[in-house]
């Protein structure tokens, strides 16, 4: 499965390598005073993609553990819940009564649910367990077993979302950047450009600070 915002696209990479490509060849020229406040545009394009590729790294990192956290969560919910039908079944048979009564549909569908789809059921088994009068001595015993393990798929839940979340704002960041870089690199030409023209250079000397194609 695939982190939403862990791809980017082709372009991102090969802009980059562009703005790198006209900051080295801007720095050759630096005794030149016209072309330093270029080159410090580009530099600035160039840390602020630093800066946001960093964060992307990290918040890669902590969706991946968010990730692994709703894998954990969702294997002890299951053993929980495993535990807890196998108990139900010495005292209920599979769909009578007491058996809906706590699982709606066969355990085995339940427990073969994600941990979304899971934690509404054993929410409700939870609750059930609590309530003294409810149910055995025997059942109540997992109660303890049974709520934790919904708590810990809750706080698993609710982090991966956050964690998601963040990546999700993080696109936005490198659209933003990727429209500076593009800005960046066009407004840089376009001085050059204006420079050859004061100094009779031809168009080789302003291609020479651009990546080839």
């Amino acid at each position: 499965m695939r982190l939403p915002g862990s791809t980017r696209d082709a372009g991102w990479d090969d802009v980059f390598e562009d703005l790198l490509f006209t900051a080295a060849a801007l720095a050759t020229q630096a005794d030149d005073p016209a072309l330093a406040p270029l080159l410090q545009r580009v530099e600035a394009a160039l840390a602020e993609q630093r800066a946001v590729d960093a964060d992307r790294q990290r918040l890669r990192a902590q969706a991946i553990a968010a990730r692994a956290r709703v894998a954990v969560a969702d294997a002890a919910l299951d053993h929980q819940l495993a535990r807890f039908a196998k108990a139900l079944v010495r005292e209920s048979e599979p769909g009578s009564e007491g058996y809906v009564r706590f699982f709606p549909e066969p355990h085995e569908d339940v427990i073969a649910l994600g941990l979304d789809a899971e934690l509404p059921v054993a929410t409700l088994i939870a609750e059930l367990l609590a309530d003294e009068e409810s149910c055995s001595e025997a059942l109540r015993a997992h109660a303890p077993g049974v709520q934790q393990a919904v708590r810990l798929g809750n706080v698993a839940l609710s982090d991966r979302a956050e964690a998601y979340a963040a990546l999700g704002r993080l696109e936005a960041r490198i659209e933003a950047w990727r429209e500076t870089a593009a800005a960046t690199k066009a407004s840089v030409r376009r001085r050059l450009g204006a420079l050859a023209e004061e100094r009779g250079l031809d168009g080789r000397w302003v291609a020479s600070f651009m990546a080839p194609d």
